[in-house]
């Protein structure tokens, strides 16, 4: 155990739990599921769809320059940009997050690569495992949304997650936080990716739950990301930790349930 996750295990958390390529559903007292270590996929080319993804990512990074406010950001301090359909931050409707020209191509470039779909498909397909009335809900919201706006772009087809953040490296640190605009009951799948010791570095901790999680590169988590502090730990040496997320803004369901039009 590194000396920064002892330190956080001692001050406030339980423990290590190693989630490596193993489904673990983390219930309430109740036996509800609220969160879920969904681990891998059962498939022997996990590993080069996981660092494909992350070299996607890389050689988007090299040709791209950052503002001030996409590198330092109450998340952390490390580019990030995030693409899809949200509401909330002063937009007056259900809309596409806007970006850049060159941002905008370097995007869909990602969101095109078939390492990036899997991956994304796997989170979806996660959350509908684990929470189905739920994924539905998502499900009925985008349907809902696609009807009331055909200029509306999704990230992906057959996937219900509103929006993605691209976490670039190559250390991707998160300052303990809660996601306060996102679906508060709802899940944001996250994925590491890159290269570094999951027993060492890198790891998930649920600050609420005092749990510290191990999260090795092309694994996925999902989280009520807008009500647990979480954050992750910092990669040493030569490590490279980059992630990606999906998750949906509060707004839009808001949105769809009063008719289209604000509260």
């Amino acid at each position: 155990m590194g000396r920064r996750v002892g330190l956080i295990v001692s001050h406030c958390c339980h423990g290590l739990t190693n989630i490596a390529s193993t489904f673990r559903p983390i219930l309430d007292s109740e036996g509800r599921v609220f969160a879920a270590l969904a681990g891998q996929p059962k498939d022997a080319n996990w590993a080069l769809v996981h660092t494909g993804a992350a070299a996607a990512m890389d050689c988007v990074q090299e040709q791209i320059s950052f503002q001030q406010k996409e590198q330092d950001h109450r998340r952390g301090m490390y580019p990030a940009l995030s693409v899809g359909v949200s509401y909330g931050g002063g937009q007056k409707a259900v809309g596409n997050l806007v970006n850049s020209a060159p941002h905008s191509k370097a995007l869909r470039s990602l969101l095109l690569d078939p390492n990036i779909k899997r991956i994304a498909n796997f989170g979806n397909a996660a959350m509908q495992l684990i929470a189905p009335k739920l994924y539905a809900y998502y499900e009925d919201t985008v349907q809902a949304l696609r009807l009331w706006n055909k200029k509306l772009e999704f990230n992906f087809s057959n996937n219900v997650f509103g929006a993605a953040t691209f976490n670039f490296g190559p250390k991707v640190v998160t300052e303990p936080h809660t996601d306060r605009q996102n679906l508060p009951f709802g899940f944001c799948a996250i994925t590491a990716l890159g290269n570094y010791n999951p027993e060492e570095d890198g790891h998930l901790v649920l600050w609420d739950l005092g749990l510290v999680i191990e999260f090795p590169p092309g694994s996925t988590i999902l989280i009520p990301s807008a009500i647990l502090k979480h954050s992750n730990t910092a990669v040493q040496g030569s490590g490279r930790r980059l992630s990606f997320t999906q998750y949906s803004a509060g707004g839009l369901f808001r949105w769809v349930e009063c008719g289209f039009q604000t509260q």
